[in-house]
């Protein structure tokens, strides 16, 4: 539609400039070829010379303008009828004279060499003599112009018979005697020395290839400038940023329907492009997060195992023999390390890794845990006291009340058939998910204790609760607001808030439950873990 429009507007302005042009150049021409003559009445008239049809008068000796008539029937006959004011050689002019708009060959202006006069042709036969009389440019002068004249209405054929014979009109009776004739004549300005006419009347004949041309250069130059190259430079602007992979822009559709085409999927294979290249840097991203986590969960077992291993040594060495205890914490962390590596070996990133629950009692998750966090604290406490409830009930009502997350709304204690209550049902757990956790908590609560750490546990409605408090300076409130982030730290050289807490976070969310951060009313700092432990693995959150 655009190069619709610029075309029709194209041929309408080059038309009309080519008209124009050559009105302007064939005026400018004409000039060089008027005359300036004196007329019978005075005045002065200049302007370019009629070019005819003329006939010779033989009585006053002047050239006479005239019309052609044609004969009747197909033959090149035809008679030439004098018409105007001769006597003037001009228009007819009334008294006191007015502007007349052209000029009529004299005999006197062919004497001059102002005019030039040839030949009208037609009326031609066999025997007329043209050749005989003609001057050698094929020119007639004034002094051979009456003998030439004669000779041609007695040479070539009689018109003014074969007119009458056909339609029986007498045209010499008509018009009077001399002024009807069977031989004419053409008039032209004598051509100027200048070169200036030759080259203007080229540039005549190459005013529409002008027009024509140079229009369209400067029309079809600006139509592929704005419509063309300026869409092309964008979209060659946006396929380098995309070829040196700098994805973040967006690119707008330009002009043109096929150009505006080609925009869009340039801007749709862009958006898919930028959006394989978030999703690799999601994969890297998780991918360096899981590594990280592999290597920050492993530094706990692995502390209670040399730790283990440099108790037996210690005995060894004093003679002492190792007791059954110390093999089965041994052989505990290495099967733990060994299941760790085992889950976490096939994982691309930490929330496929898959929980396997088992069922356990509750009596022996508590003494299993109790157990776990004593090695943990006993190997990462530095003699920092760990506190373990008798019953669990006091400390787990201290650790819920500044939670940010809410708490179960009653302990369950260890429950047996000899106190008269049902015993518990079965929880089912992902343990060494529980351990790893704990892990992270303890690991963090060490690091920021000044004398104590503190472990709690409960069961309430198919969830499980851990709480670990330490007596530090507790969590600031950006920490509180941020502190399970990926790699969320106020203090880059410690690891309290690098990744232990976020991975915490990620593993309890597989878990079907979650982690809470808050600051214990006695001073330091609480984290609250909750899990899903119903056999319908349904959340309650």
């Amino acid at each position: 539609m655009t190069f619709t429009v610029y075309l029709a507007v194209y041929l309408v302005v080059a038309t009309v400039a080519s008209l124009g042009l050559i009105e302007v150049l064939s005026a400018w021409n004409n000039g060089y070829y008027e005359l300036e003559v004196t007329l019978d009445n005075g005045l002065t008239q200049r302007g370019p010379i009629d070019s005819g049809p003329y006939i010779y008068d033989p009585n006053t000796r002047e050239l006479l303008p005239a019309s052609e008539l044609d004969l009747p029937g197909d033959g090149p006959y035809a008679v030439f009828i004098a018409t105007g004011d001769w006597g003037t050689g001009s228009d007819y002019v009334p008294d006191g004279g007015r502007t007349i708009s052209s000029l009529y060959a004299t005999v006197g202006l062919v004497r001059s060499g102002q005019v030039q006069l040839y030949d009208w042709g037609l009326n031609y036969n066999e025997g007329y003599p043209q050749e005989d009389i003609l001057e050698v440019n094929s020119t007639i002068s004034a002094d051979n112009l009456a003998r030439y004249d004669e000779l041609s209405r007695k040479g070539r054929a009689q018109s003014v018979e074969l007119f009458e014979s056909m339609t029986g009109a007498d045209l010499e009776e008509t018009f009077g005697e001399g002024l009807v004739s069977n031989t004419a004549y053409y008039a032209a300005s004598q051509p100027p020395a200048s070169l200036m006419p030759w080259i203007l009347t080229l540039a005549t004949g190459l005013a529409p290839v002008l027009a024509y041309g140079g229009l369209g250069l400067l029309t079809f130059r600006r139509f592929y400038r704005v419509h063309i190259a300026g869409p092309l430079a964008e979209l060659a602007g946006a396929a380098d940023r995309i070829a040196e992979q700098d994805l973040d822009f967006a690119i707008g559709t330009v002009r043109g329907r096929e150009l505006g085409r080609l925009s869009e999927t340039l801007e749709h294979m862009r958006a898919s492009l930028l959006e394989v290249q978030r999703e690799l840097w999601r994969t890297a991203e998780s991918r360096r997060r899981l590594n990280a986590a592999f290597a920050h969960d492993l530094r706990t077992p692995i502390t209670v195992l040399k730790g283990t291993v440099e108790m037996a040594q210690m005995r060894l060495r004093r003679g002492d023999t190792l007791d059954v205890d110390a093999l089965d914490a041994l052989s505990s962390q290495v099967a733990r390390l060994e299941r760790y590596a085992t889950s976490m070996g096939g994982l691309t990133k930490l929330e496929d890794r898959p929980v396997e629950r088992e069922s356990l009692a509750l009596d022996d998750l508590r003494e299993e845990l109790d157990r776990h966090v004593s090695g943990v604290i006993a190997a990462r406490g530095g003699g920092l006291k760990l506190e373990l409830p008798s019953t669990g009930t006091a400390a787990a009502a201290s650790a819920t009340e500044t939670a940010v997350m809410p708490a179960p709304d009653a302990i369950g204690g260890s429950a047996s058939a000899a106190d008269g209550r049902p015993a518990a049902p079965p929880l089912f757990l992902d343990l060494p998910l529980v351990e790893e956790v704990l892990d992270n908590l303890l690991s963090n609560a060490c690091v920021h204790a000044s004398t104590r750490v503190a472990f709690d546990m409960m069961v309430d409605a198919g969830v499980l609760t851990v709480v670990v408090t330490d007596d530090g300076p507790g969590f600031t409130p950006e920490a509180l607001r941020r502190g399970c982030d990926p790699f969320f730290s106020e203090n880059k050289s410690a690891e309290h808030f690098g990744l232990g807490l976020n991975v915490s976070s990620v593993l309890c969310g597989l878990h079907g439950g979650r982690i809470a951060l808050a600051n214990a009313e006695s001073g330091g700092a609480r984290v609250i873990a909750t899990f899903d432990v119903r056999l319908d693995r349904e959340s309650v959150f």
